[in-house]
């Protein structure tokens, strides 16, 4: 809280000490669930089918979905982002760009759970329930 309290007053970017600053849109906000889709992994597809008909769920939730994926970054499943899929990557400590991995990004930016497996959205939503509420 001092170091935060510090940086307010000489007013240095919240950029420069965020954990994920490539993610800094969404903070505060919403959990964001980051999915890589590797270009030559098949568990993109498997994924797919657990995000089938779920937008619903994720809204009412609040968790924004960015999937990074060749190049670029998409939100809202279909939506181009402005992030830069490289930026977020080096963020996050993301895999390959040939390799899946599931990350969960809290609104403080932290990073709550990864996984090289899919993930269900109620397994996403199971998560979020059981973290410990933050105090600001």
């Amino acid at each position: 809280m001092l170091k935060s309290f510090i940086k307010e007053i000489i007013g240095a970017s919240p950029a420069l000490y965020d954990p994920c600053p490539s993610l800094l849109s969404f903070r505060k906000k919403c959990h964001v669930l980051v999915l890589f889709e590797g270009s030559a992994d098949d568990r993109c597809e498997l994924q797919e089918e657990y995000l089938a008909n779920q937008h619903e769920a994720l809204a009412s939730r609040d968790i924004a979905l960015l999937r990074v994926a060749g190049g670029g970054v998409f939100s809202s499943f279909e939506a181009s982002a402005d992030i830069s899929a490289d930026q977020i990557r080096a963020d996050l400590d993301g895999p390959s760009p040939e390799e899946f991995e599931a990350i969960l990004v809290s609104p403080d930016g932290a990073i709550k759970f990864r996984s090289g497996r899919p993930v269900s959205v109620q397994h996403v939503i199971d998560l979020i329930d059981r973290l410990p509420l933050s105090i600001e």
